[in-house]
C-alpha cells in the first residue's frame, strides 16, 4: 500500500461522511419544520358530526349500545341538518343587512334574535333525544360522554 493510496481511501471516505451527515441534517430540518408546522396550524376544526363519531368511539360502547348511538347520531345529524336549513339564511340575511351603509339595526338584531330562538328550539328537541341515549349507558360511560361533549377543542389551539 501506497500513501497515495491510503490519503485516497481516506478521502473518499471523508467524503461519504460528509454527505451523510449533510443528508442527516436536511432530513433533520424536514422534520423539526414539520413538527413546527403541526404545532402551529394544528388538525384542522372538526365539524359536529365528526366530534360525535369520535366521541362515540371513546365511549367503549358495547353492541346494543353501539345501534343506540348510531339512532342516535343519525338523529341529531338530521336536526343539524334542518337546524343549519333554517339559521343560516337569517344568519346571511342579517350580515348582509350590516353591509349596507344605512343597516337597519332593528332588522339585524330581529334576524340574529330568530337565529338564536330556532337553535334554542332544536336543543330543546334534541334534550330528550339525548336523554334516552344517556339512559343505555353506563354510570361512567354517561360520565364520560358529558366531559367530552362539554370540551371545546378550539379552546385549546394558541
Amino acid at each position: 500500500m501506497t500513501v497515495a493510496s491510503l490519503t485516497a481511501g481516506r478521502s473518499v471516505r471523508q467524503h461519504l461522511v460528509s454527505i451523510l451527515l449533510a443528508l442527516s441534517l436536511v432530513l433533520n430540518l424536514f422534520f423539526i419544520a414539520g413538527a413546527l408546522w403541526i404545532r402551529i396550524h394544528g388538525p384542522p376544526p372538526m365539524n359536529q358530526e365528526e366530534r360525535l363519531q369520535r366521541i362515540g368511539a371513546q365511549l367503549a360502547l358495547g353492541p346494543e349500545q353501539k345501534e343506540a348511538f348510531e339512532q342516535y347520531f343519525q338523529a341529531v345529524r338530521a336536526r343539524m341538518q334542518v337546524m343549519r336549513k333554517a339559521v343560516d339564511p337569517l344568519i346571511n340575511n342579517a350580515w348582509s343587512e350590516v353591509a349596507k351603509s344605512d343597516a337597519d339595526e332593528a332588522r339585524v338584531l330581529a334576524l340574529f334574535d330568530e337565529a338564536g330562538q330556532t337553535r334554542r328550539a332544536y336543543m330543546r328537541e334534541l334534550a330528550p333525544v339525548t336523554l334516552s341515549f344517556l339512559a343505555k349507558l353506563s354510570p361512567e360511560q354517561r360520565a364520560k360522554f358529558v366531559a367530552l361533549i362539554r370540551e371545546r377543542p378550539w379552546e385549546h389551539r394558541h
